[in-house]
C-alpha cells in the first residue's frame, strides 16, 4: 500500500507539472515577444513586451546590442530609429518606439546639449509622427489639460515629427546640476502622444543598471490601458545588450 499510495503522489505530481507547463505554452500572450532586428548605428537593435500570464504588460523597451551602443560617440553624428512595438503589447498604450542619439545634445544650451539618448515611446503610429509638421501650430497649441500631466511639467515648443515636449520643472538639471537623465511627456493635437526618458551615454557607462519611480498625472489619456510607474536600463554583459525600459505597468 505504501508504494502503491507514493506511487500515485508521484503520478499526481507528475500530471500536475505536465499540465502547468502545458498551460504556459498554450497561452498566446505569456512571456516575451520581440520585433524584427534593426540596424541601428554599427550594430542592431529591437523592442520587445513582456507579459505575465494573464496577458497582462509587465515591461516594454527597446534593446541594443554592444556594436550599436558603443558606435555612438560625439565622433558618430546623430543617429535615430523607428521599431513597432510587438502585437502583444496592445494593453498598454504604445505603438512604436522612436529613438535617438544626439551626438552633441540639444537645446536648451548648458542642459542637454551632451551626448544622450532619446527614447520616446510613442501612443500614435510611425505615420501619425511622421506627419507632425512645423506648420502644426493649431494641433500643437491644442494641449491636454494638465491633469494628463505630472506636476509641475509645462510645454515647451513644437518638434517636427515629433510633438511638444513637455518637461518637469523641478528636474536637477533645470535648476544647475549636471544632467544625467529625465523624464519627458510629450502631446499632440489634444492627446498624450508619448513618454521619453532622456539619459546621457556616460552616465550609462557610469551605471551598469539603474531604475527610478514615475511621477503620474491624475488622469490617463486612454483609460482601460496599463500604464508604467518606473523606468530604467541595464547592462548585461554576458549577451552584449544594453536594454531600457518602462515597467511597473498599473491598470488606469
Amino acid at each position: 500500500m505504501k508504494n502503491s499510495s507514493f506511487l500515485t503522489f508521484l503520478l499526481a505530481a507528475w500530471m500536475l507539472c505536465f499540465t502547468l507547463i502545458s498551460c504556459d505554452k498554450d497561452d498566446p500572450w505569456a512571456g516575451t515577444y520581440i520585433s524584427e532586428y534593426t540596424n541601428f548605428g554599427m550594430g542592431k537593435a529591437h523592442t520587445y513586451i513582456t507579459n505575465d500570464r494573464d496577458g497582462n504588460p509587465v515591461e516594454i523597451g527597446i534593446i541594443l546590442d554592444k556594436a550599436a551602443f558603443d558606435n555612438f560617440t560625439e565622433l558618430s553624428g546623430d543617429d535615430e530609429l523607428s521599431i513597432d512595438f510587438p502585437e502583444e503589447a496592445g494593453k498598454t498604450p504604445f505603438k512604436h518606439q522612436y529613438i535617438g542619439f544626439a551626438a552633441h545634445g540639444h537645446e536648451p544650451v548648458g542642459i542637454y546639449d551632451v551626448p544622450h539618448f532619446d527614447l520616446h515611446y510613442y501612443t500614435s503610429s510611425q505615420a501619425e509622427r511622421m506627419g507632425i509638421s512645423p506648420f502644426d501650430t493649431i494641433q500643437a497649441a491644442n494641449m491636454p489639460g494638465p491633469d494628463y500631466f505630472p506636476a509641475a511639467y509645462f510645454p515647451t515648443g513644437l518638434v517636427p515629427q515629433m510633438g511638444v515636449h513637455w518637461i518637469d520643472g523641478t528636474a536637477p538639471e533645470l535648476a544647475g546640476a549636471s544632467f544625467t537623465e529625465t523624464f519627458i511627456w510629450g502631446s499632440f493635437n489634444g492627446k498624450v502622444t508619448f513618454l521619453e526618458p532622456m539619459i546621457t551615454k556616460k552616465f550609462i557607462e557610469e551605471n551598469h543598471s539603474f531604475e527610478t519611480t514615475l511621477k503620474q498625472p491624475s488622469k490617463y489619456d486612454q483609460p482601460g490601458k496599463y500604464y508604467p510607474t518606473k523606468h530604467g536600463f541595464d547592462h548585461d554583459d554576458e549577451k552584449g545588450e544594453y536594454r531600457f525600459y518602462l515597467s511597473g505597468f498599473v491598470l488606469r
